[in-house]
């Protein structure tokens, strides 16, 4: 990577590290552009040639924030060889998201319901670049769960069975309904493992 480019990279990354601080401390709508590039040092004309707008610096955070809870829950079930089946191993990086949100209820309030799941055209351009998408997407279409189903049907499965642990995951943590998270989980996981099981 050249200097410039590198230079180029710090700020965008200057800019993104402001905004998460300032949207955690205050909320996005509490938060201005101004305040966005006076806490990461820079001018306001810098921010518009990385972002269009506060909206596009939230999607690209929502999407960093993603990223990272799901990349350090499926390195945390690498450590568990004893699950049985891949539908364990769903249950797990999704049991594994919402203890992370638990201990930390600033980030669930971030993200609010808005986990972005990548999607299928992302990973399809990312199998060369990403690894963590491309293992992924390896593990998912190898296992007999999905036996028989196309990519399009694996991701519309998983992507609508994270989007309800996410909303019901900030609903019962943040709020209480409609129930604790604790009473929600194996109402969760049974949908899961119902949704996954291989079709007859």
């Amino acid at each position: 990577m050249s200097t410039v480019e590198g230079k180029k990279q710090e700020k965008r990354r200057a800019l993104l590290d402001a905004a998460y601080e300032l949207f955690l401390e205050r909320g996005t709508a509490k938060t201005s552009v101004e305040d966005i590039t006076s806490r990461a040092k820079v001018g306001k004309g810098t921010f518009y040639l990385y972002f269009q707008d506060k909206g596009a610096v939230m999607q690209a955070l929502l999407g960093r924030v993603s990223y990272q809870l799901l990349s350090d829950a499926c390195l945390a079930v690498e450590q568990h060889p004893e699950l049985p089946d891949f539908t364990a191993q769903v249950v797990f990086v999704i049991d594994h998201i919402i203890e992370a949100l638990r201990q930390d209820v600033l980030v669930l309030r971030f993200l609010e319901r808005n986990f972005v799941w990548p999607g299928l055209d992302q990973i399809e351009a990312s199998r060369e670049a990403e690894p963590l998408m491309r293992k992924l997407l390896a593990i998912v279409l190898s296992s007999p769960e999905m036996a028989g189903r196309s990519e399009r049907e694996v991701y519309q499965r998983i992507t609508a069975l994270g989007s309800m642990c996410m909303s019901v995951c900030y609903s019962s943590i943040l709020e209480g309904k409609p129930d604790n998270i604790d009473a929600m989980k194996p109402v969760l996981y049974d949908i899961i493992r119902r949704a996954l099981s291989p079709e007859k």
